[in-house]
């Protein structure tokens, strides 16, 4: 793809219809998901006003999306935005689409009054090039998560 046909890159709001394709882009971010399972979390997260998806459209097709959640701080006064989910087709990275994510990511936490925006990542070796291109958009590494799966405990 060269740099002019980015220009027919468009952003939109996800809806039902792209739950396939929402799906599909998982696996480029490496949780492959069936789309029956992505039917039920998209429906769960299209009904609540705390989140957004942001979908990047290239040739009618989705070619990335930014995962959103607002929230309020109990270390900081104010709200933030956490980018939980942040995906671009691995054919088309380094062509501008990501940023252009980005950038309406921060648009709508200008939106909420939000104070900061935080992204989620995970630690694995594939993430690397992941957290260079959010470093190069003015994030910078702050904290280390940790998680535990509460599905096999009683």
């Amino acid at each position: 793809m060269e740099n002019q046909e980015l220009l027919k890159v468009w952003l939109r709001d996800a809806t039902i219809e792209d739950i396939p394709q929402i799906a599909n882009l998982m696996s480029h971010l490496g949780y492959p998901t069936p789309v029956e399972e992505m039917e039920v979390k998209m429906l769960q997260i299209l009904a609540h006003p705390d989140y957004r998806t942001i979908l990047a459209i290239y040739q009618n097709e989705v070619v990335g999306f930014s995962g959103l959640m607002r929230g309020f701080s109990f270390e900081r006064s104010g709200k933030y935005v956490r980018i939980i989910s942040f995906v671009v087709k691995k054919e088309i990275r380094k062509m501008g689409v990501g940023k252009l994510l980005i950038e309406a990511s921060e648009k709508w936490a200008i939106e909420q009054n939000a104070d900061n925006v935080v992204i989620s990542s995970g630690n694995r070796a594939e993430r690397l090039d992941a957290h260079a291109f959010y470093q190069k958009v003015g994030y910078e590494i702050k904290s280390t998560g940790f998680f535990k799966s509460m599905l096999y405990i009683s």
